[in-house]
């Protein structure tokens, strides 16, 4: 099923990134719940799976909206989802598991901010992990909220 093209961007300017690695426990929640999404946003719409946070610079140049689903800690509950928007200051999470050197979406965020290469709307679709052991399938408690999180990736991208 898919829905009209959003208001506010044209379908094909719109890009839904899927951040992490679907090895390392609750990190694979971002891909997961970007490959339930693909069949609620609009014909047009480009959905990608991206274990690398450093290549968000780059796969989001053309975009005018990008929404990434991953991993977030803030201390609530597993499997909590939250929508948080990026372009109008630092995340209050810390989000993934970030790559071998410990460099998030928060950061490419905040190295994007600096650069001026920040989309002009970028929202996370967080959901609150558990666990990040590699090897490890997602928690239960964040492989229940799957359709949940998709849907509010779906909600986001209607309403830009």
């Amino acid at each position: 099923m898919t829905a009209a093209s959003p208001p506010g961007f044209p379908a094909e300017r719109v890009l839904v990134v899927g951040l992490g690695h679907p090895d390392r426990g609750d990190d694979g929640v971002g891909p997961a719940v970007a490959r339930l999404a693909a069949r609620l946003v609009p014909d047009g719409v480009t959905v990608v799976e991206q274990q690398d946070p450093a290549g968000l610079l780059d796969a989001w140049e053309a975009a005018q909206m990008v929404v990434v689903t991953d991993a977030v800690r803030s201390g609530r509950p597993p499997g909590t989802v939250q929508v948080l928007h990026a372009c109008h200051g630092p995340l209050p999470v810390r989000t993934g598991a970030g790559d071998t050197h410990g460099f998030g979406l928060a950061e490419v965020i905040e190295l994007g901010r600096a650069l001026g290469r920040l989309p002009p709307e970028l929202v996370i679709v967080g959901v609150e992990a558990e666990q990040f052991r590699p090897g490890e399938p997602l928690s239960p408690r964040v492989a229940a909220v799957g359709d949940a999180a998709a849907r509010a990736v779906a909600e986001v991208v209607r309403c830009a």
